[in-house]
């Protein structure tokens, strides 16, 4: 009797202890799980001005600064990792997890298949062609009122050739317009990982005439310390809208909904979309200055801030 007490006070101790140690692994499995979930991974890719990674000007990006400054500030409730990516593969990482974001990307149809997007946070001037000022003189037949260009026409007539990234979204009425004139000699597709930089260096060697890309692209590379990145000048296009509109994305799931809302929350303070505003200006050349203001005012309603 006394070997039998004995064996059933020692299996209820361990009975006990087992129970203590499955709850502890419990425990920490769900704060693991509730870890995981509380944790946004932002998903930022090298497309300077917008991400600058590395080099001149690191972490300076208009979309950096807006993450950086703004915007994980204001979400102190979620932990914050950053992954860089191609921007190819962009669109496939927040396909495939539930906790994936990214900043400054365009909202469409296809797009929202897959995404949650957030209110606009951000407008610009449309992509436009950019072109040594020492060669303007051979954009005059395609230029209209506002010195807008015709690309259409220039297209048409495949006089001129145009260096444009391969796989990039230049905007719906662009992307459509580059589709339909698919093949033409007028088009030159560029797939190199700094594309704008590798069209520039085209242009010198005379392989393109002129290049599509954003205002802020044309002072970004005018901006480097190099003999070949001088004097290049912006085009605005007859075929694009006033003004195209960034958003915040992540995965279409119940947690991308929730931090988008929360998302939502922060870019409706009125002074960060000033400072937006006052960071994309400061990547513009002067004379493109007058038309963001523009656009950020019929956007908004706000103006930059004074940067200090």
């Amino acid at each position: 009797m006394q070997l039998a007490s004995y064996l059933s006070a020692r299996a209820g101790k361990w009975i006990k202890g087992i129970t203590l140690i499955a709850s502890l692994l419990a425990s920490g499995l769900t704060q693991a799980a509730g870890q995981a979930v509380s944790q946004v991974n932002w998903y930022v890719f090298p497309l300077p001005p917008l991400y600058i990674p590395e080099g001149q000007g690191k972490g300076e990006g208009i979309v950096d600064l807006a993450l950086q400054r703004h915007l994980i500030p204001n979400l102190p409730g979620y932990q914050h990792k950053f992954i860089h990516v191609p921007l190819k593969r962009l669109e496939l990482m927040l396909k495939d997890e539930s906790n994936a974001c990214a900043l400054g990307l365009f909202k469409n149809a296809e797009r929202e298949k897959t995404m949650v997007f957030s209110a606009p946070f951000f407008a610009q001037i449309p992509p436009g062609a950019m072109i040594p000022r020492a060669q303007i003189a051979q954009l005059r037949p395609y230029l209209g009122a506002g010195d807008k260009l015709n690309l259409s026409k220039l297209l048409e007539d495949e006089v001129l050739t145009v260096g444009v990234q391969s796989g990039r979204s230049y905007g719906a009425a662009i992307d459509e317009l580059l589709l339909a004139h698919k093949g033409k000699k007028s088009i030159f597709l560029n797939s190199a990982p700094n594309a704008a930089k590798s069209l520039f260096q085209m242009n010198a060697m005379g392989r393109v005439n002129l290049m599509l890309g954003y205002p802020y692209e044309a002072n970004f590379l005018n901006s480097r310390d190099s003999a070949d990145f001088i004097d290049l000048k912006f085009y605005p296009l007859q075929e694009q809208p006033a003004f195209l509109l960034g958003y915040a994305a992540c995965s279409k799931s119940p947690f991308g909904e929730q931090v988008i809302e929360q998302i939502n929350t922060v870019l409706a303070r009125r002074e960060i979309l000033e400072a937006v505003a006052s960071y994309y200006e400061g990547w513009l050349p002067e004379d493109a200055h007058p038309l963001a203001r523009q656009v950020f005012s019929q956007a908004f309603q706000v103006k930059p801030r004074v940067r200090k």
